[in-house]
Order: structure tokens, then C-alpha cells, then sequence
């Protein structure tokens, strides 16, 4: 029985580790394609942790079986890999937060400009 569930563990580390392999080779420095993409991508990142997380919480830290220890010792590095993606993610998403508030203020400017215009012409 412990066999099925190595095998279940590994799988299932395999999956999440092969997710964050396609989360860092698409978002290593390019910004991603939309927003929609963006939270796609997270929330399949999400659910592979929340999966693994399950596993955790069972123990699957204490498993003696060596691919299960190697493919967990992954998804740990690929953890503070991700934490500090993240930090860069979020540091890019103030930063066109600004930048699109800034635009706004411009446009609220020139909304402004051209009422003024109508108004004395």
C-alpha cells in the first residue's frame, strides 16, 4: 500500500514540479500576454501547491522512498524560486498600476481641457 502512495506522491510532485518549470520558463522577465493569462497560470500554480499541500499534511515529508525524496527536495527549491518571482511580479504589477494611474490623471486632464475648450469657443 505504501508503494501505491510513493507512486501517487511522486506523480503528483512530478506534475507540480513540471507546472513551476512552465511558470518560470514563461514569466522569466517577459510579462505575460494578458492579465487573464497571468491569473491562469497562477491559479494552475495554486492548485498544484493546494494539492501537495494535502500530501504534506499527510506526511509525505517522513517517506523514505528516494525519487519522492528527490522530487520533494525539488518542489522546496522550486518554492523560493517562486517566492522571489512573485516578488518581482508584484513589483511589476505597482508598477503599471502607476503607470495606469498616472495615464487616468492625464486623460481626467484632457477631459477637463476639452470641456473648457467647448465651453469658450
Amino acid at each position: 500500500m505504501e508503494c501505491i502512495n510513493d507512486s501517487a506522491s511522486l506523480e503528483l510532485l512530478r506534475r507540480a514540479n513540471t507546472c513551476f518549470t512552465g511558470f518560470f520558463e514563461r514569466f522569466s522577465g517577459a510579462l505575460a500576454a494578458s492579465p487573464d493569462e497571468e491569473l491562469r497560470v497562477l491559479l494552475r500554480l495554486h492548485e498544484m501547491v493546494e494539492s501537495v499541500g494535502v500530501l504534506l499534511d499527510g506526511r509525505l515529508q517522513s517517506t523514505a522512498h528516494p525519487d519522492v525524496r528527490e522530487a520533494l527536495g525539488c518542489y522546496r527549491d522550486n518554492l523560493v524560486r517562486l517566492r522571489g518571482k512573485l516578488a518581482i511580479m508584484q513589483q511589476s504589477a505597482i508598477a503599471r498600476r502607476a503607470s495606469l494611474d498616472s495615464r487616468r490623471e492625464h486623460l481626467y486632464g484632457a477631459k477637463a481641457w476639452c470641456s473648457v475648450s467647448r465651453a469658450i469657443i
